[in-house]
């Protein structure tokens, strides 16, 4: 997994303004940083997915921000973005939850959608915005695994340092 920056005060406002206040357009500065940070860590891979949003929380939030960061991601680099994953069960807001609180309410919380996209030993990038746990990445990495992909790369925008605690 790699993130670009540690989760701060300052960071959380970025994130938060896009998922939260409709600043959509800061999905292009995070996929601008995101692709500097690939440059850097020069990994090689076929594809780009995302992190689905569950459709109720799709239909009130009206987009996905990892969809959006993936989107822009994929369209400076030149790899195709695939909507492949879905979130079959609506999920409890995660931020509230402990790791091992997370982790039971994840899983087989995701399937795959038929795609004309093979992933048999393929490559993938996995992009979601704020990496905590990893539970959500760890179950769809699974689930992808299982499914012939050879690697994931998971990144996110923000991450959480040990010392760095969260409050929304």
């Amino acid at each position: 997994a790699i993130s670009c920056i540690e989760y701060t005060e300052f960071s959380k406002k970025i994130i938060f303004g896009l998922k939260y206040n409709n600043k959509t357009y800061m999905s292009r500065y995070v996929a601008n940083i995101m692709k500097e940070k690939l440059q850097i860590e020069s990994i090689k891979f076929d594809c780009i997915l995302f992190v689905p949003l569950h459709k109720k929380r799709l239909k009130k939030r009206g987009f996905n921000q990892a969809q959006k960061i993936a989107k822009y991601l994929g369209k400076s680099i030149g790899l195709p973005v695939i909507d492949k994953i879905v979130r079959k069960d609506y999920t409890w807001r995660l931020y509230m939850l402990s790791k091992q609180e997370r982790k039971i309410e994840l899983k087989n919380a995701f399937i795959l959608k038929d795609s004309k996209y093979d992933f048999k030993n393929k490559n993938i990038l996995l992009i979601d915005d704020i990496f905590t746990t990893g539970s959500t990445v760890n179950e769809i990495s699974k689930l992808l695994k299982l499914n012939g992909v050879n690697k994931v790369f998971v990144m996110t925008f923000l991450t959480r340092s040990n010392d760095c605690y969260i409050t929304e």
